[in-house]
């Protein structure tokens, strides 16, 4: 066992997940985040299956289906007719368990939180921003952090997951570039009290329209939904509030104007862009601080949670004697490996399928949407699986295994 210190970066699902599996493997770990508490903006909400698994590896899926729901079928509809063009079941299989989870990640972040509490190893800070890196001695990271009241103080550890988010700060002291483009078009999301259930809409609904293009997803089981929908550049925040009912009319089923509570609404930017390497030094990058995807497909903070997953057993196998350092150049390697030759393409056919200029006839042109409508039972279960984005690092050991079980094994949660 050789003990080791770390240092995570961002109190998000990823750097949380991360801090999680760590303290459950017997390792220090301090997560820290500028921010005073976990933003609860409407953001990332969609899991698939593969990093449902993570989650139920973590012991913290239990408490997630208690909260949200399970995404039981997937559609794309014509915006303007709203007739289904292509429908994809996400109901469980006996080869591949698990569901595609709906929770908000603000909600899978105060889950993961809970559950820390029950680990002395772990601690997590708020408020607590880092101005500085140093890597200077080799053999450690250190952080110079500021707390809410402009106070400096430094952390060191072993190693540090950079998981602070799209406009990482790590990254950015790192000097490591963040290449890729941002889509012309903005994207506001809301969540939304409506009644889409009442319609006989899937759980997940993609709307397909040149102007009006959308996802439209259950959150919970209250009614509450995420409608996630392009706009044209260059608005304000007034300016597309006010456009908002009229997008909605276009978009919702049953009376004009829809009767709708509005609960939250963000615009964001729609962003395709990744890190020139996921580490540097003894620092490694993990999910939207290595790397971002427009939202569409859910494939972004499910990375995100397949990089926790990934970082984590590399660090628990250095710590169990299992893995060298190498063992981190491989994780970025792969990570990055999957982003850019799956993920990247991936989430942006998905984002272009949305608004195509002709929806009546996507079905039978589109690759994707075609394999769907032709799919045996076999191969939509192996779609909805996605098993491709997810990676076993534990094939990349390069030490003998460890007998010792104390750390293979904490409070029931396989390593």
């Amino acid at each position: 066992m050789k003990e080791i210190s770390v240092i995570v970066v961002g109190a998000g699902p990823v750097g949380l997940l991360t801090t999680l599996r760590l303290a459950q493997a017997g390792i220090r770990t301090t997560c820290v985040d500028a921010l005073a508490k976990v933003d609860a903006s409407p953001r990332a909400m969609a899991y698939h299956p593969v990093a449902v698994k993570e989650l139920d590896r973590a012991g913290v899926l239990d408490d997630c289906r208690k909260i949200g729901s399970a995404g039981r079928s997937l559609c794309w509809r014509n915006t303007k007719t709203k007739e289904e063009i292509a429908v994809i079941d996400r109901a469980p299989s006996k080869e591949f368990t698990y569901e595609n989870l709906m929770i908000g990640q603000h909600l899978l972040a105060g889950i993961i939180l809970e559950h820390l509490k029950h680990y002395d190893k772990a601690s997590v800070r708020f408020s607590t921003k880092v101005t500085a890196i140093d890597q200077s001695g080799g053999q450690y990271v250190s952080l110079t952090v500021e707390d809410a009241e402009g106070s400096s103080s430094n952390l060191s550890a072993d190693y540090c997951v950079a998981a602070d988010g799209g406009r990482s700060t790590m990254r950015k002291l790192l000097d490591i570039s963040f290449d890729g483009f941002t889509f012309e078009e903005q994207l506001v999301s809301t969540n939304v009290y409506f009644d889409f259930e009442k319609y006989g809409w899937k759980d997940g609904n993609f709307m397909v329209h040149p102007e009006h293009w959308a996802l439209i997803g259950r959150i919970n089981k209250d009614n509450l939904w995420r409608v996630s929908y392009g706009e044209k550049p260059g608005l304000t925040y007034e300016e597309l509030k006010e456009r908002l009912p009229w997008k909605f009319s276009e978009m919702f089923p049953g009376d004009k104007p829809p009767d709708y509570k509005l609960d939250q609404m963000s615009p964001y930017r729609l962003n395709q862009r990744c890190a020139s390497t996921f580490r540097k030094g003894r620092v490694m990058l993990a999910g939207d601080a290595a790397h971002l995807c427009n939202p569409f497909g859910g494939l972004g903070l499910t990375g995100g949670i397949l990089d926790a997953a990934a970082v984590s057993d590399s660090l628990i196998g250095i710590y169990e004697g299992k893995a060298s350092d190498s063992i981190l150049d491989k994780y970025a390697e792969v990570r990055r490996g999957i982003f850019v030759n799956t993920v990247n393409p991936t989430s942006q056919a998905n984002k272009l399928r949305l608004h195509d200029d002709d929806p009546e006839t996507l079905g039978d042109r589109d690759p994707v949407l075609h394999k769907i409508r032709t799919a045996t039972p076999e191969e939509m279960q192996r779609m909805r699986a996605n098993d491709t984005l997810a990676v076993d690092m534990k094939q990349f050991f390069d030490r003998p295994e460890q007998t010792n079980g104390s750390a293979a094994q904490t409070n029931g949660v396989t390593s």
